[in-house]
Parts: structure tokens; sequence; C-alpha cells
């Protein structure tokens, strides 16, 4: 009897011994297809493991973690709402697990509930003080809530935590930027090269604070990370091809191409006369409204647009790479003015238009950028804030806006004499053909500012905080447009303080002041 009962024991024994194996097994198996990027493989794996032993934590976080990245490889609301259960699901049976509470607040940040996703980060912490990535994206989330303060203070604990995460260094000079603590950031960008040396993303900010302090030397050099940052592969047509060194190009075909906005691609068309005169022949890329007014730069012998299939070419060049070609230092930026004109037709027909409205003062007007995104909205304003413009006597303004923001140019502030121009303006010949008959530009940091530069017409534009890399520091004047006056706003200054500088500066000029 004994026997029979020591016999039964040990048959048990064996089987549970058995399906602890299977399932180390299929967790194996299932993290090695998933490494591979097989992924329904690696889930079968999972779920099979599960049916043996539903509460087996390990096997309940891996198929969580599986259904999370689905979901932001796919973007798909069920994925996310599923890989959601499946953490809460990994909590239950294992509570205390911090790097699934970071998870989930990832999950819960992709989807926008952004409270749920800081108690997730922080209940992480909770459970594991030292977890440096939980700090990391709790900062990150606080500044995206615009707590700056917290934010640097979670990205430190992350680097206190793990003091060559290269992700935090970076995260934490960019917070410094905005904090104006721009050798602060600098350091950082470092530290992150240091950890990471091939760490595009450390080496594209390094690159923009750089320039940011004039320093064109290693500045340019930096820059040219930009082509290995994440999502950017297959975007750059000299990839394995023939870029240029800025030899003599002897009677070959040479081909920019655009590779930003519209202000970037004005403000490095400058170069075309440039390239020109090692003697080759120049075809340009460039976003369809700038087509017609590329047209207009000297030495380009062809402009195409980028939804054109590439040329034949010889060698070639993004435009933003030219000045790290020619050397290019704060005293040798090429700024002979203008060097894109309006079609001669064109301006005729504005002359004509703008001869009615009287010898007051014509001042254009563009207040915000067409772009919607955290940094775009920092650089913009409203219609509206702009009212004490109207008490200026002697000025009529003309709207010049595009995008959303447009529609308020049908409701000027009070007192406010605008005429809106904008829907007769489809692409930037026609801005260049309205402007040069303009006595003045004001505009925020976008494209239309830096037409106006690039024409030689008088401009005044609002920098916001921290400003672009291409307006430096500490000056009220650019070394790119002689004709731009930059009016800032400080760390410390509201929009308002801005415009009370532009509305003193407007009233010495409409009464024929300096």
């Amino acid at each position: 009897m004994v026997r029979k009962w020591f016999a039964k024991l040990a048959a048990s024994n064996d089987d549970a011994g058995s399906e602890e194996k299977r399932i180390a097994d299929l967790l194996r198996r299932g993290s090695e297809c998933q490494s591979r990027g097989e992924h329904g493989e690696a889930e079968e794996c999972y779920r099979q493991a599960l049916s043996l032993q539903p509460e087996n934590a390990e096997a309940c976080r891996l198929l969580a973690q599986l259904l999370a990245l689905q979901a932001h490889e796919h973007q798909e609301r069920g994925e996310f709402d599923a890989a959601i259960a499946g953490y809460e699901e990994s909590l239950a049976l294992d509570h205390g697990h911090a790097q699934v509470q970071n998870n989930l607040g990832n999950v819960y940040k992709s989807l926008g509930r952004t409270q749920e996703a800081v108690t997730a980060y922080r209940d992480a912490i909770a459970i594991d003080g030292g977890l440096a990535e939980a700090h990391l994206n709790l900062g990150i989330i606080l500044w995206q809530t615009g707590d700056n303060r917290q934010a640097i203070a979670s990205v430190s604990a992350a680097l206190k935590a793990k003091p060559l995460l290269a992700e935090a260094n970076v995260s934490l000079g960019y917070l410094l930027e905005e904090a104006g603590d721009a050798s602060g950031a600098l350091e950082c960008y470092c530290a992150a090269i240091a950890a990471r040396p091939e760490y595009a993303e450390a080496h594209f900010n390094y690159a923009l604070q750089l320039l940011l302090h004039g320093d064109y030397g290693t500045g340019w050099e930096e820059y040219e990370w930009r082509k290995r940052l994440p999502g950017s592969e297959g975007a750059w047509p000299d990839a394995g091809r023939a870029g240029w060194n800025g030899s003599p190009l002897q009677g070959r075909v040479i081909f920019l191409y655009a590779e930003q906005g519209f202000g970037d691609v004005i403000q490095f068309a400058r170069y075309a006369p440039l390239v020109a005169e090692r003697g080759g022949k120049v075809i340009v890329s460039c976003q369809p409204k700038l087509k017609a007014l590329l047209e207009s730069v000297p030495g380009i012998s062809t402009v195409l647009t980028i939804e054109d299939p590439h040329p034949a070419f010889d060698v070639c060049s993004a435009l933003m790479s030219l000045p790290r070609i020619f050397e290019t230092t704060l005293d040798t930026i090429p700024a002979q003015v203008p060097y894109v004109r309006p079609d001669p037709e064109k301006a005729r027909r504005w002359s004509t238009r703008l001869a009615a409205d009287g010898a007051s003062l014509k001042v254009g007007l563009y207040w915000a950028t067409e772009t919607r995104n955290r940094i775009a909205s920092l650089k913009s304003l409203t219609l509206d804030m702009l009212a004490p413009l109207g008490g200026v006597r002697g000025v009529t303004y003309y709207s010049l806006q595009r995008g959303a923001a447009a529609t308020q140019a049908a409701h000027p502030p009070q007192g406010m004499k605008l005429i809106d121009l904008a829907a007769e303006l489809e692409d930037f010949s026609d801005d260049a053909a309205l402007i040069s008959h303009l006595d003045l530009v004001i505009s925020v940091d976008t494209a239309t500012a830096h037409l106006a530069g690039a024409m030689g017409r008088p401009v005044w534009t609002l920098t916001h905080f921290p400003p672009e890399w291409r307006w430096l520091l500490a000056r009220d004047d650019s070394p790119w447009y002689p004709t731009m006056r930059l009016f800032r706003r400080g760390p410390a200054d509201a929009w308002e303080q801005v415009i009370s500088r532009v509305c003193q500066a407007l009233r010495q000029l409409a009464e024929g002041g300096d």
C-alpha cells in the first residue's frame, strides 16, 4: 500500500515537472520567435503556455509586451486595449513588477491617457526607485504637460539611477534648452555621445546647440547626423551615391534637393549661385509651392518638384549640407540679397492693386505657423494678440497668413485696418510679388520671414524662446538676412512684451523716425 502511494506521488511530481518544462520551452521559443520578428508564432507560444498554466505571470507579461509592441507598430486601438488588459492581468498576478507598471504607462501615453500614464510611472518608481526608465518616462510626459521643473527633476533622477543612460542625457539637454541653460544642454549632449557614440539624436541636438552658439565649424559637421536619425532612412538621394565634396564640377550635373520646410529651402537656396560658379549644371528639387520662386534664383538651370522623379545626375547634395561643403562661418555667410525675385508681371498687378490703398505705411502680417505640434505652438500668435498694432496711426495691414489661422483675418482687432489677401496667394511667387510692394513684413518665425529676408525687404521677425539655431543668441539682427530685425522673446517674457516693443518701433517708423 505504501509503495503504491509513493509511486503515485512520484508520477504526480513527474507530470508537474514535465508541464513546467513544457511551459519553459514555450516561453523560450516565443522569445526567440519574437526576436526574429515572427510575432504570430511568438503569440501562439505564449498563449499555449497560458492554456497550460493560466496564472503564469511570466507568460502573461511576455504576451502583454508582445501585444503592446504590435499595437505601437500598427497604431490600432483594439491592440492597445488588449495590451492594457494583458498588463493589468500580469499585475494582478505579480503586483510588485516595476517594469510592467512602466510598460503599462507607455501604452497609456500612446493613447493620450496622460494622467493614467503618470500614475503608472509613479507606481513603477514606488516599487523600484532605481528604475531609470520609469523616471525618464515620467519626466517626458511631465514636459508634455508643461511642468518643466518637475520634468527636469524626474529626468535627473533617471541619470542618478543610471548615469550612462544616453536617452536621459538627451532629454535633460532639451529640457535645459527650454529653461535657458544652453551650456548645461551642451554638456548633456556631449555626455550622451560619450555614452553612445553612434547615437544620432544626441549628435543632431548637439549640432543645433553648436550652431545656435555660432560654432559653425563643428556645428555643420555634427549637423550631418540628421541623415541618420530614426525614420530618415531612404530619404536621401545621395545615400550610397556620389555626394558632392565641393570640387570643381567641370560641366557635370549636380542635383540639389530640399529636405525640410519651406523656410529652410528659401534660406539655403542662396548657395545655388555659388554651386553654379564651380562649373556645373544645377538642378534643384523643392516643394511645389516653391518651384516658381526658385526659378528666379541665379545659377539654377532647372527646378523640379519633390513629386517629380529624380533626374539623372553626376553628383548631388542636400541644400542644408552646402554650408558644410562651403565651410561657412559667421563671417562668410553668403548674405547678398536679393537672391530671389518676384515675377515681373505678378508684381505689376500688385502694384496697381496696392496703389489704391493710399500713401499709408503698408505692412504685411503673418502671425501663426501652419504646422501643428508643440514647437509650432510656441512660435505662433493669434491675430487678437496683435491688437496693439491697430493703435499705430498711418498703417495699413495686409494679411499674408495661410492655414487654419487665416480665418482670423475676417475679424481683425478693433482699430486695425487689415486687408485680407491670403486667398489670392497660391504659391510663394505670389507672396514675393505682393511683398515687393510692402514697406515692411512683420512675421513670427515662418517661411514668410525667410522670403522677405531673401528678397532684401524690411522684415521684423518675432522669435520664440528658445530660438531656433539660425537666429543665434543675444542679437537683434541676422547675418543671414541683412534687412531683418529680430524681436526676441526671452525666457521670462510674455508675447505681450515682445508685441509692445514691436509697436514702439512701428510707431517710430510710421512717424518717419529710424
